[in-house]
């Protein structure tokens, strides 16, 4: 199962992403953990509900901290 993909996360700015990816190892890694929780939260979100509330919940608030360093990571390097 595939979570969602960057390229939907922020769809005007590929080339930017990828290019940063290539130059930037730490942006690399929190582009890569982004994608690793967003495929983790879909399989949360496939259990029964009683037992994935807390981790989706978890996981729905570390993807939207992650979301908000490649926006920031974007806005420094220019491209937002």
């Amino acid at each position: 199962m595939k979570g969602i993909a960057l390229d939907i996360l922020f769809p005007n700015h590929r080339t930017a992403i990828a290019d940063l990816r290539r130059a930037d190892t730490v942006f690399d890694e929190i582009c890569r953990d982004y994608q690793l929780l967003s495929d983790e939260y879909l399989s949360v979100n496939t259990e029964p509900r009683s037992r994935s509330y807390p981790i989706a919940r978890d996981i729905r608030e570390s993807l939207d901290g992650l979301r908000d360093e490649i926006a920031e990571s974007l806005r420094r390097a220019g491209k937002i």
